[in-house]
């Protein structure tokens, strides 16, 4: 397995730089200041993790937050996964933002 240090990680968790899009057309969450090329699906113009963390509450990521999981957590499942698939990356994703905090 890779060492974390070499990962980049994105505010809510997910690693960036095990994204296919990571180093072509995005750089990460930070590099792109929370606008991924995917926002026009969800019809957002910011990540809403990314505003709601970073510019909002002026955190470097979820972990740093009191409420996490929050409802973002939740409701941003990938319609291809399961409620158990959803769940599991979910706790995958705050175990990682808690050590990081």
């Amino acid at each position: 397995m890779e060492k974390m240090e070499k990962k980049v990680v994105g505010v809510c968790g997910c690693i960036c730089s095990d994204c296919r899009l990571f180093g072509k057309s995005c750089g990460g969450c930070f590099a792109i200041k929370g606008k991924p090329c995917w926002l026009h699906e969800v019809n957002l113009e910011i990540c809403d993790f990314y505003e709601c963390s970073v510019i909002n509450k002026g955190l470097k990521h979820c972990g740093q937050c009191e409420e996490i999981p929050c409802e973002k957590f939740w409701k941003n499942k990938n319609p291809k996964w399961t409620e158990e698939e959803h769940r599991k990356i979910v706790e995958e994703r705050v175990i990682l933002l808690k050590q990081l905090a």
